[in-house]
């Protein structure tokens, strides 16, 4: 059995491939990896992806007229922030409703 090799290693291979351009079977040989493993992890990746995505809420929010100069703050309830200046609300809406 060959030598077991683990998330990051994938990781580096899958964006080496994505980025150059040559079939998934092409690629493997030029690397000498097996292409049922490359498959493997690209599942796993995008397992993990479609995990992330469905694990998003999107709750209802009051949106009023923005005063020049106001921010507009994003929190969620992991932590992270993102800081909007006032005037971005009509794009900041805009985006949302795409996201429904």
């Amino acid at each position: 059995m060959g030598k077991r090799h683990g998330l990051e290693y994938w990781r580096r291979h899958l964006e080496a491939w994505h980025q150059s351009d040559v079939s998934q079977k092409a690629y493997c040989a030029s690397q000498g990896l097996s292409v049922e493993s490359l498959r493997r992890w690209r599942r796993r990746e995008k397992a993990a992806l479609v995990a992330t995505k469905s694990s998003l809420t999107l709750v209802p929010i009051n949106v009023g007229t923005a005063a020049a100069g106001n921010i507009v703050r994003l929190r969620s309830p992991d932590g992270w922030e993102i800081e909007l200046p006032g005037s971005s609300v009509p794009l900041l809406i805009d985006f949302l409703k795409h996201l429904a």
